[in-house]
């Protein structure tokens, strides 16, 4: 998967350091809105306490610590499990476990754009482990409630990462562009390796009609050539008189192998005329995809060496058996080639388009980053963008499908979202749970 900046990304680029130097940070202005969004939930009975003001208090699990009139609360995000989940203790004065009895444990987190998530606990060892895994990104505005003993306690606090908030003069002169995310057609391609080959059909061998010596050569490898033009004079053996020799097609000198004064006879070959109008590109279909290649498919041809080249042509042919060795079958594109540029004997690759889908939600391909983790898109919410996690499907290079982690209507970033993974990995380098 490609991403290339262009121009105007070029321009983004180099004045990345002063837009990085307008970033208010990780989190830094979100936390108060992080807030308003989880109490916008409802009010509640108990006692509320922000733990976002001062010094973080950490548990001697490393998990957050809450504490509210001799109730101590620890909460971790366990990442080292095949999916990340919380656990929470109940702590003495002197941070020793406590048993839970009837207490219940509930989060709600509340992500970037999107519904809030409620989160039940479990007994676990000696404390409690969240019923559902925590899903990424792990940046959210939260809310802990803790019934025990008739009494609601209630926390909030706030997980950063991969959180991005710039000046709005920033977001401008940084050129990132937002979209709505959204159902899209895509083309579904399988790609194979290939190599250009001349029109075996549009090549002919030129040969004399007689025994005899060559007295004249009238064209060299490269010329072009007309049809019923004469190429050559040979003296007959047989008649000991000169005969000229004509090309039975229009095309392109491709080897000469003889020269003026060499015997020759009728299985010599003195010149390949080539008609390179038009090319042939074979590729090999493999078992997998036998039956979904068929004659009259379009095949997007690009080249893998020399200049960049792109084309577009129409399989003619597929083999109709496997051969018995590779299991592979063989496909032929038939490439206009008027204006030269696809030379025989070149690698390309060849992506047959075997049918058009619609999906619900897609992206443009440069809105995709690849993150440590895998494929993520930048979530958007004024000047706040995050990090959400992604599953690609199917792609045709442009548009490509989203399967988990974007829904329809969520605004993303479309444009220059590399910035903004430059920035997140400055962030990362501080974050931790």
């Amino acid at each position: 998967m490609r991403h290339t900046m262009g121009k105007q990304s070029a321009r983004a680029a180099v004045v990345l350091l002063a837009i990085l130097g307008l970033a208010t940070g990780c989190g830094s202005r979100s936390t108060e809105e992080g807030h308003s969004d989880v109490q916008a939930e409802g009010e509640h009975e108990g006692d509320s306490h922000d733990e976002h003001a001062g010094e973080e208090a950490r548990g001697p699990h490393g998990g957050r610590l809450f504490e509210s009139d001799g109730t101590r609360l620890e909460l971790a995000i366990v990442e080292q499990r095949e999916e990340p989940h919380y656990d929470a203790y109940l702590l003495d004065a002197k941070n020793e476990p406590m048993a839970w009895g009837g207490a219940r444990l509930t989060l709600v987190l509340r992500r970037l754009g999107g519904d809030p998530d409620t989160i039940e606990f479990q007994p676990a060892g000696d404390g409690l482990r969240s019923r559902e895994p925590v899903e990424e990104p792990h940046s959210f505005a939260a809310r802990a409630l803790l019934d025990a003993g008739g009494r609601r306690q209630e926390w909030t606090f706030e997980e950063a990462e991969g959180r991005i908030e710039l000046d709005p003069e920033a977001i401008r002169a940084a050129g990132i562009d937002t979209a709505t995310a959204g159902p899209a057609s895509i083309e579904v391609t399988v790609e194979a390796p290939g190599e250009v080959r001349m029109n075996a059909e549009r090549v002919v061998q030129v040969r004399p009609r007689f025994p005899g010596l060559v007295k004249e050569m009238r064209k060299r490898l490269g010329d072009p050539v007309r049809q019923g033009e004469t190429l050559a004079q040979v003296h007959s053996n047989e008649s000991l008189s000169n005969y000229e020799i004509t090309a039975s097609l229009s095309g392109t000198v491709v080897s000469q192998d003889v020269a003026v004064g060499q015997a020759v006879d009728h299985e010599s070959i003195l010149y390949t005329v080539a008609d390179l109008s038009k090319v042939w590109v074979d590729f090999p279909i493999y078992s997998q995809n036998s039956g979904l290649i068929r004659p009259g498919l379009q095949v997007h041809v690009r080249s893998e060496t020399g200049p960049t080249l792109s084309g577009l042509g129409t399989v003619r042919y597929v083999g109709p058996i496997l051969e018995q060795d590779t299991r592979v079958s063989y496909g032929r594109v038939v490439l206009d080639n008027r204006d030269r540029r696809w030379q025989p004997g070149m690698y390309v690759a060849a992506a047959v388009a075997i049918e058009r889908v619609d999906v619900p939600v897609a992206v443009p391909e440069e809105a995709i980053m690849r993150l440590a983790d895998g494929p993520a898109v930048f979530r958007a919410s004024g000047n706040r963008f995050q990090a959400q996690p992604v599953k690609v499907g199917r792609t045709d290079g442009t548009m490509t499908e989203i399967v988990e982690g974007l829904e329809p209507g969520a605004t993303f970033v479309v444009r220059n979202a590399f910035l903004l993974k430059a920035e997140m990995g400055k962030s990362e380098a501080h974050h931790e749970h």
